[in-house]
């Protein structure tokens, strides 16, 4: 967001706030009736939740079930869950709505400058301290809550969602070329020329949505300073010139060549039927793709044939071996103004019975959760269910949900052409240095 559409935004939402009762999409759980021969009916009482996430993903599936069950023991209570799937729609609305005071009751959001604006405006709730008073914040898994904390710690938004990224690899190809799996990310490069010099594309990437091109840039920044360098990147403290910076362009610069010919138009569906396809030796995706590679769903020429590694490491890590890129998705933030009451109820209750839901869907919940009947789940999924278990404390961030929306598009741009072999390192890291010093002045 710009300094100015912050002020704007922030602005509008105080003054309106302070100045008009919500309304709209705002809380309704004040719409019971006052007119006599009313007073035998429930109180009808309306919770709503503005959502960016499909319709018919597991998340939405999961509350909306739960939601049925609340209202069961809750005569009156409806969910209105308002469900914008496409993200530029959906960022517009709820700015919208906050500048006109029309908050919804939660909304999804992801940890990023947005954010932080409606916490300075004292719109969002504490939910570490929520989480607290709930006995719920040790239930989560630790990393899917450090994913949601913003730059200074605090803890505004929930994950309902969990994820480990890793890259898929095809065993026979690899077998075949006597190739093992890379331990570091220099042996990533090494594999890679190996395969391409064999004529065989090594990475299938989906290059139209940037943002799997850009997990490359932050792999070598990770390994050797964690989240520091990105964080301090994004609020102008660090330089893309600077050494964590520049292993970040040169990494990038080199596995680029290794992409599939013409992968800066290749989607995402595309990408991952390469791979499928026998067409890549390798892939890198998240847990959110596990339905797409357990043994019945692949192809007959990859049964038996796919496995998966993490982020390799490098000689001077300083993060372990089992901490790595993965999310906990878009997180969920409550109105501060509404909280108290109606939508603080409905909340713990989908938190203390939102694993069994959703576990049930073949999807690994952000809550620790157990499996009693292993015989309802795949074997790959009880096996990332382990390494879940023995994860470290914190995901690696990726850049695109800390940069301010417009270093990212300048960012998005740029990671393109240096992976493609358009520009040098040197020209890259310059750019992205002139964009964030335009980007976070007066900040």
């Amino acid at each position: 967001m710009t300094k100015k559409m912050s002020k704007v935004i922030t602005g509008l939402t105080v003054f309106s706030l302070a100045g008009a009762a919500l309304a709209g999409c705002g809380s309704s759980a004040d719409n019971n009736s006052s007119e006599a021969g009313a007073s035998n009916a429930p109180k009808e009482q309306t919770v709503t939740w503005l959502s960016a996430r499909p319709e018919n993903g597991a998340i939405v599936q999961t509350v909306r079930e739960l939601a049925d069950r609340f209202a069961a023991d809750h005569p009156g209570f409806k969910l209105d869950l308002q469900v914008t799937a496409d993200r530029p729609s959906y960022l517009t609305k709820l700015r919208t709505l906050v500048a006109s005071g029309q908050m919804p009751d939660f909304i999804d959001s992801d940890a990023d400058p947005f954010a932080q604006e409606l916490v300075k405006a004292d719109l969002l709730v504490d939910m570490e301290k929520f989480l607290k008073e709930e006995g719920l914040y040790d239930k989560f898994y630790e990393p899917a809550l450090k994913y949601q904390e913003l730059p200074d710690g605090s803890l505004y938004l929930l994950p309902m969602e969990y994820h480990m990224e890793m890259t898929w690899y095809n065993k026979k190809i690899f077998t075949d070329n006597n190739l093992t799996v890379p331990k570091t990310l220099d042996d990533l490069l090494a594999v890679s020329k190996a395969l391409k010099d064999k004529g065989i594309t090594p990475i299938a990437v989906d290059g139209v949505d940037v943002w799997p091109v850009l997990r490359y840039a932050a792999m070598y920044p990770f390994r050797t300073t964690g989240n520091q360098f990105i964080r301090d990147l994004s609020q102008g403290k660090a330089k893309m010139s600077d050494p964590a910076g520049m292993q970040a362009a040169n990494f990038a610069s080199q596995v680029g060549k290794y992409f599939q010919e013409g992968f800066a138009t290749t989607d995402y569906t595309t990408a991952k039927n390469l791979f499928l396809n026998g067409q890549a030796a390798m892939y890198n995706m998240g847990t959110w793709e596990i339905p797409s590679f357990v043994e019945e769903s692949l192809p007959e020429g990859l049964k038996g044939n796919v496995d998966y590694f993490y982020l390799p490491t490098t000689s001077k890590a300083v993060t372990p071996d089992n901490e790595f890129f993965g999310n906990s998705g878009i997180g969920l933030g409550a109105s501060a103004k509404t909280f108290d009451g109606l939508p603080k109820e409905f909340l713990s209750y989908v938190l203390k019975n939102y694993s069994d839901v959703y576990v049930a869907k073949q999807q690994m919940s952000p809550l620790k959760f157990t499996i009693d009947d292993e015989s309802k789940f795949s074997e790959l999924f009880l096996r990332i269910k382990k390494d879940m278990d023995n994860y470290g404390s914190e995901f690696a961030k990726p850049w695109d949900t800390l940069l301010d929306p417009n270093t990212n598009s300048v960012m998005s741009d740029l990671i393109t052409k240096l992976t493609m072999g358009f520009m040098t390192p040197e020209d890259f890291a310059k750019q992205i240095d002139e964009a964030i010093a335009k980007n976070t002045a007066g900040k």
